[in-house]
């Protein structure tokens, strides 16, 4: 959720091919679509006490938004707008962005951007940051609770602590082309704001995916279209129950970050984050200079997972770093070069 977030707002910001490459990737006909849906989305999910949500733009006090983008943004988005200092104070305005998400987490992710993520030649720092923490419906029993192997992706196996509740669940099994798993769901409590049971509260629950192990691509195939088809992942939520023994699932927490940038090139969206051909002539005003386009240089996000015997704590964060193409790039340079003209070479002129 806090990755579409991200990219919607980013949309509403862009023009020509890299307004239609990202609607394409998303699955959106147009921004009043996509921003429709986004808005529908948060409205529903936020108004009980397990979710919350918060996005940021943080715009360097050179520039000033384009008003529609802007009104987009606030209405739709539920994103707020804070001019900070990028080009002569980097490093506070840096900390103000950590704060916010700092904040909106709980505490939970206190520095989503590195000491070099800011620089003064930054111009615009989307984030958000969504915070979830709900306990089960049906909880586990922490005397079941017991050490077993869990198998690593490269083979290695790690001792954990896995929760154990052998019974009726709510599971279904894939096994078609690029739907190979079985998927455990696990609800939540109906809950108000109060801290009562209320059944007028979202049915949310944890959905646990598990490449079946002929599965020819493990979860990339699955990580695709749960991003592209936001219907996707409730599509395959189980509706029924039935036996499943043994039930048992690890306890973890872990954090993790990665880089989105480098993650949707590979998934084919590229143009955004295109030094020459970026349009993001969207998100600020006409009277910007020329040659001061903008480009999404840096795209990131950090989640944060615990699941126990009592339930789930979840956040994560996303956030767009916008800069000029006028800045110095980041890419490394090449390796150095040798060039010695001691044998017989041709020159043209």
């Amino acid at each position: 959720m806090s990755l579409r977030a991200g990219l919607a707002l980013l949309a509403a910001g862009t023009r020509g091919a890299t307004l239609r490459q990202l609607l394409t990737f998303l699955g959106s006909e147009d921004t009043h679509q996509l921003d429709a849906d986004i808005a529908s989305l948060l409205t529903g999910l936020t108004t009980w006490p397990q979710l919350t949500f918060a996005a940021g733009m943080f715009v360097d006090r050179t520039l000033h938004l384009a008003t529609e983008f802007e009104s987009s943004a606030v209405t739709s988005h539920r994103s707020v707008t804070r001019s900070v200092e990028f080009m002569n104070w980097p490093a506070e305005a840096r900390a103000e962005v950590n704060s916010f998400v700092n904040r909106a987490t709980a505490g939970r992710l206190p520095r989503i951007l590195s000491h070099d993520m800011v620089t003064r030649h930054t111009r615009v720092v989307l984030a958000n940051a969504l915070h979830f923490k709900a306990t089960w419906a049906r909880r586990f029993d922490p005397s079941d609770t017991f050490p077993h192997d869990f198998h690593r992706r490269d083979g290695r196996a790690v001792r954990v602590s896995f929760l154990s509740d052998a019974g009726m669940h709510y599971a279904e099994s894939f096994d078609a082309p690029g739907m190979e798993f079985n998927v455990l769901r696990c609800f939540y409590k109906m809950v108000g704001r109060d801290g009562r049971l209320d059944h007028r509260a979202p049915c949310f629950c944890m959905l646990v995916f598990l490449p079946l192990p002929h599965a020819h691509d493990g979860l990339a195939g699955f990580l695709r279209l749960a991003v592209t088809e936001p219907e996707f992942v409730m599509r395959c939520a189980p509706r029924r129950d039935q036996l499943v023994s043994p039930c048992i699932v690890p306890k973890f927490r872990f954090s993790f970050r990665f880089d989105v940038k480098d993650a949707l090139r590979r998934l084919g969206l590229s143009a955004p984050f295109d030094r020459a051909g970026a349009d993001l002539s969207g998100m600020v005003s006409s009277d910007m200079p020329p040659d001061e386009g903008l480009y999404v240089s840096a795209m990131g996000q950090e989640c944060a997972v615990e699941v126990d015997e009592e339930g789930t704590v979840a956040v994560a964060s996303t956030y767009s770093r916008v800069v000029s193409p006028t800045c110095p790039s980041q890419e490394p340079p090449p390796p150095p070069m040798s060039f010695v003209a001691d044998h017989p070479f041709r020159s043209c002129s």
